[in-house]
């Protein structure tokens, strides 16, 4: 039996979080111990306190004014919460930025970070409103920092595609290994059957609210398309930028004369009823690490469109799902593919998802607790 511990910022709505806790069932129907370690204290989904044990470091993740002091101060509480557990961990995981700096100044034994995007595309797209010299100044001081963090790290890619940009833009790990987020199909399946919906006939598209998901782009390309069917849009807004972000999609939206079209959902914590039911799930997005969404929408039969982005969704929409797959930002391509996944549907099956079974990769990140 091991002792595993896994480090987020928070267990909000995302997909990096929904990741962690697919795994954490997993790892402990294997019959090993996990313990979730969280900086802030958000949690959205439902708990299961007989499952794992839960640590909060702090109420916002700021426990110091200065970000170089705070990092450390959290680093600190980090090893107090672990050395009173009084027990022996065989792994650490961490995961998203805050949480892979903190723990590294833990120095926490066998730690590996998991990497859910694209380095290369995440720092374009932080920097992308920047201009001239400071802009190539920015992108070069944040590429020096992420060296810092991770050369002669231990990491995990939740795609290869991620894993390949990683090396590419000049990052050398310790070792960089690839494995795919996990996914309990028949825990999706049941949860399914759970809701009673109060739209009939729609498309969905499930994700935060931040730029980078280009729901503009879904948007135009929406209203291009005339489908009769109405557009669900589920998602958090987890930050000032993310809100903005949503007043400008519901003035777009306005302009475009399709208020009555386009239903905003929030935060769904059971979004699994409504993909089932959507004639297409849609992904607009510049770039993902591994989009759990696309994954979940195959597993309840629900026909996916995607824009072609670094790095996951090419991996998952293989074979004759491929069609379905638009270039970044092209409008008029994605309006089309969503009328063509609602017209001629494709027969979604077992070996469209088979790579993405959650006791596989339980099992994978056991091996690591164990080498």
């Amino acid at each position: 039996m091991s002792n595993i511990g896994f480090v987020i910022d928070s267990l909000n709505g995302g997909g990096a979080e929904r990741a962690v806790l697919n795994l954490t069932k997993e790892i402990v129907k294997l019959g090993h111990v996990v313990h979730i370690f969280i900086l802030k204290d958000e949690v959205d989904f439902k708990i299961d306190e007989n499952m794992f044990k839960l640590h909060i470091l702090s109420k916002n993740g700021k426990v110091h004014p200065i970000r170089f002091v705070n990092k450390r101060k959290l680093a600190k509480i980090l090893l107090k919460k672990i050395d009173e557990q009084n027990i022996k961990f065989s792994l650490f995981v961490s995961n998203l930025e805050l949480s892979d700096e903190v723990t590294k100044i833990a120095k926490l034994p066998n730690l590996y970070h998991c990497l859910h995007g694209v380095l290369s595309e995440f720092i374009e797209s932080k920097y992308k409103n920047t201009r001239g010299f400071k802009k190539y100044r920015r992108k070069f001081k944040y590429f020096i920092k992420a060296k810092n963090q991770y050369d002669n790290t231990q990491l995990i890619t939740v795609s290869k595609g991620a894993g390949d940009d990683l090396i590419k833009y000049g990052i050398k790990p310790k070792s960089c290994i690839t494995i795919y987020n996990p996914f309990d199909f028949n825990f999706v399946k049941q949860r399914s059957n759970e809701e009673v919906l109060d739209v009939d006939e729609f498309v969905i598209c499930v994700a935060r609210f931040a730029k980078d998901k280009r729901h503009d782009v879904l948007i135009k390309a929406y209203a291009v398309s005339r489908i009769k069917e109405k557009l669900v849009l589920m998602g958090t807004t987890d930050k000032p930028s993310d809100e903005k972000n949503l007043l400008d999609l519901k003035n777009m939206i306005r302009k475009l004369k399709i208020e009555d079209k386009v239903v905003f959902k929030g935060f769904v914590e059971n979004p699994y009823p409504w993909i089932k039911k959507a004639k297409a799930l849609i992904l607009s997005s510049n770039h993902e690490g591994l989009s759990n969404v696309l994954v979940e929408s195959l597993i309840l039969k629900t026909q996916v469109v995607s824009t072609n982005c670094p790095t996951g969704p090419a991996e998952i929409l293989e074979g004759d799902l491929s069609q379905f797959l638009s270039p970044v930002g092209d409008v008029e391509k994605l309006s089309s593919n969503i009328k063509r996944a609602i017209d001629s549907p494709v027969e979604i099956s077992s070996k469209h998802i088979e790579k993405f079974n959650a006791p596989e990769i339980a099992s994978q990140y056991v091996k690591l607790s164990i080498q």
